[in-house]
């Protein structure tokens, strides 16, 4: 039930974060502790509000002596921060990670929406991390069993992802996503995706591909890095197009997310990559209609966790 790609050596501690309690979050926390509940050399610490650590501990079916709960200290978080209780959770987990009381964290889904009513600036758990740990570059990975894809302008209106597009940054997210990439492969081979339809089209449709995307993938190659493109993103994610590459840059959310989801909603994970810290997460929305149904799938939220511990181990190999 619990796959983890290295043997494990030592205790790995998680801390996992409410998220948005009116959602699904409470019920997938409860059911990944269940999942969890054989495994001892996994340590699950759950930082939430106390009402929320009640709704956890009265969803979960085990034993819950083996888990820890924790609530953030709010009078040590800035008031900017700590008025959203769920952003409140996920600035706690990240101290303890940089205090080295947890290795790794995973983020239960939030409702931005909600969140920037309380912290205006908030526009995904990314954007935030990127801020706090002062973050130089970092890159949204989506992963299925299947399918690799990083989002290198995260959450964006479409209107402004043409002007967010530069040659730095395709050059900063396919490097992140090389590093990541060949830890389990020498070579690994990324696909950099077209902005415009038919990459543009030798420049009718668009001149993103000839003024920025090529010049970037001409010096990533120089680099020694095996990156082709750009693709148009329409024959991307299909044979055998798709079996030439180990991962995807992707310009922008939809155009990496929609194919992700297809190939594998229950099973998505998100990962940061570019954080001094490892953070993953289920790589679906808070999904209120599914409140208190007690059918909210966890095996995102479980896959989520899995990741981390195989990147905490893989960090200690590699130490």
């Amino acid at each position: 039930m619990l796959e983890h790609t290295y043997k494990k050596s030592g205790t790995i501690r998680i801390g996992i974060t409410q998220g948005e309690s009116k959602g699904i979050s409470p019920e997938i926390i409860a059911k990944t502790i269940d999942a969890f509940s054989e495994d001892r050399t996994t340590e699950l610490h759950i930082i939430a509000d106390k009402n929320v650590i009640i709704e956890i501990r009265n969803k979960s079916k085990s034993n819950l002596k083996h888990i820890i709960f924790e609530e953030p200290r709010y009078k040590e978080i800035p008031e900017n921060i700590s008025k959203s209780k769920e952003l409140s959770c996920i600035y706690w987990a990240v101290k303890l990670c940089t205090n080295y009381e947890i290795d790794a964290i995973v983020t239960a889904p939030v409702d931005k929406h909600l969140i920037a009513e309380k912290y205006p600036d908030f526009s995904g758990h990314t954007g935030f991390l990127k801020e706090i740990l002062n973050a130089k570059n970092v890159l949204m990975l989506m992963t299925t069993p299947s399918l690799k894809v990083g989002i290198m302008t995260e959450h964006l209106p479409l209107n402004q992802v043409s002007i967010n597009i530069s040659k730095e940054k395709i050059i900063n997210s396919v490097k992140l996503l090389h590093d990541y990439l060949i830890i389990n492969k020498q070579d690994p081979s990324i696909g950099v995706l077209a902005l415009n339809p038919h990459a543009g089209d030798s420049g009718l449709l668009g001149t993103e591909e000839l003024e920025v995307i090529i010049p970037a993938i001409k010096e990533l190659k120089n680099m020694n890095i095996s990156v082709d493109g750009p693709i148009p993103a329409d024959s991307a994610f299909i044979s055998p197009t798709k079996d030439k590459y180990d991962a995807f840059l992707a310009m922008y959310h939809d155009q990496g997310m929609i194919p992700v989801k297809m190939k594998g909603f229950d099973n998505l994970v998100n990962t940061t990559l570019g954080l001094p810290i490892i953070r993953t997460s289920p790589g679906h929305g808070v999904a209120y209609e599914a409140k208190n149904k007690g059918t909210a799938s966890a095996s995102s939220m479980i896959k989520a966790v899995n990741q981390a511990i195989d990147m905490v181990l893989l960090k200690r190999i590699s130490a």
